[in-house]
């Protein structure tokens, strides 16, 4: 975290399945406060949950940089995905994606990797704010109802292209 912290050239941290948990995620946050450099933060599957969530949106909230998180398969809580989703959506022009979509893509797939319920919260916010998705796969998650009739609901603006 410190490297972060004092280094001008990292733009990507790529910290997925490494289960570094709400404490990693802590000193993570405290250092994105200062960082003008990361624009890509993928946390994929490291064991955080709502205090790793807590913290990382108060980074998010002094943070200029990032534009892109990925949080999926975490132990965040409703309330912990939530929580992102506000502080993202108090910075449309900067935060664009909390499932490590990237600016521009067309195509997303999140094909089999068991999202749940509170990934589908954060997806959602990643649907509303990037139109340029015009494909989405998100078969072979084995979604409940509620979270797909949630998915269509994001995706209401667009024609075709999902595969639940």
């Amino acid at each position: 975290a410190r490297v972060i912290c004092v280094t001008a050239t990292v733009t990507k941290v790529d910290l997925s399945y490494n289960y570094i948990e709400d404490e990693g995620i802590t000193h993570l946050a405290d250092a994105l406060k200062h960082n003008k450099s990361v624009s890509e933060l993928l946390l994929y599957e490291v064991g955080s949950g709502d205090v790793g969530a807590e913290a990382l949106a108060g980074a998010l909230r002094v943070n200029a940089t990032v534009t892109v998180i990925n949080v999926l398969n975490n132990k965040l809580t409703e309330k912990g995905a939530q929580k992102l989703v506000a502080v993202a959506e108090s910075k449309p022009k900067q935060i664009k994606s909390l499932c490590g979509i990237p600016v521009g893509a067309t195509y997303a797939s999140f094909n089999g990797q068991l999202l749940g319920p509170v990934d589908v919260i954060l997806l959602a916010f990643d649907l509303r704010v990037n139109a340029t998705v015009t494909r989405l796969d998100l078969s072979g998650n084995g979604l409940s109802d509620k979270s797909k009739s949630v998915v269509r609901q994001a995706w209401r603006h667009r024609s075709d292209g999902l595969r639940l």
